[in-house]
């Protein structure tokens, strides 16, 4: 996001000669936060624990829990997710009876270690074996839910492991389409854009076309960090029989989780997930 913030300035000094106005608006952004000890959703326990995702990392978790609960979620969020920051996806996640999972990546919040592609995928497996194989979360009942950065995160262990649904929220089709999106062309006939190798193995577009389990894909109207086209794109290559795209008019980058066409959705999801379930009957412990 550095890389992309600098480029953009550069591109306002190479082709615009406009000002900037900075107002008192654009200086403070309260973010409201929340702790186990401040947690306070009806019904809903909150249990504070760890993944070790290697012999020598773990990565702080919330496991959210409620009786009678169906289906498990398993959350991955963005670029700048931190759990204290989650009180909007917490309260969303578990409107449906659900239980859920989220967690801090390497380097996160109270997560150890030091991010990077490659730790974050195998950290993602890691996280989803503990659910089913020490949690006994069902796989046939666990969703995976990814927002933004995460959504690459979500197709990777919905390819690479058996999941009932998945969730893409603001997702990006692959690291080039991202990159081409946030910097204008304007910008790129002045300045090349190297992306790693690494970053440009991660696809969305091609992982989608092999689910085969419910899908919902949502975008926001006015999103400019993930352009919405590429929402509709991923919906349209998804090999999934039971798909749904929303798209919120007027919706941003965040926050599209607390649209009534979104939650709608969500629950029709859960739904089809939980199906032939009977209540009490999750095997997590």
């Amino acid at each position: 996001m550095r890389l992309i913030l600098g480029l953009l300035c550069a591109s306002v000094v190479l082709v615009s000669c406009s000002s900037i106005t900075i107002g008192e608006q654009d200086v403070f952004y309260p973010k409201a936060s929340v702790t186990p000890q401040t947690f306070d959703l009806d019904g809903v326990q909150l249990r504070d624990t760890s993944v070790a995702v290697t012999d020598t990392v773990d990565v702080n978790a919330w496991h959210l829990t409620q009786p009678d609960a169906g289906p498990t979620v398993l959350f991955f969020g963005g670029n700048g997710f931190y759990l204290v920051q989650s009180r909007g996806y917490l309260r969303a996640l578990t409107r449906p009876p659900v239980n859920a999972f989220l967690w801090d990546y390497r380097g996160y919040g109270r997560s150890e270690g030091q991010p990077s592609v490659a730790a974050l995928r195998h950290d993602a497996l890691a996280v989803y074996d503990a659910l089913v194989d020490r949690r006994g979360v069902d796989p046939d009942h666990l969703v995976v839910w990814g927002h933004s950065l995460g959504s690459f995160l979500a197709t990777h262990v919905a390819t690479e492991r058996s999941v009932a649904g998945v969730v893409l929220e603001n997702p990006a089709t692959d690291v080039d389409d991202w990159v081409g999106h946030l910097i204008p062309w304007y910008v790129r006939l002045f300045l090349g854009v190297d992306v790693d190798p690494v970053l440009r193995e991660e696809s969305n577009r091609e992982r989608v076309s092999d689910l085969r389990v419910p899908l919902l894909v949502v975008g926001g109207a006015e999103d400019n960090i993930t352009d919405p086209e590429m929402a509709e794109d991923l919906y349209a290559a998804a090999g999934s029989s039971q798909k749904e795209l929303v798209i919120v008019e007027e919706g941003e980058h965040n926050g599209l989780y607390e649209d009534p066409s979104v939650r709608e959705a969500y629950r029709t999801l859960i739904d089809r997930v939980g199906a032939g379930r009977p209540p009490g009957a999750s095997r997590e412990n």
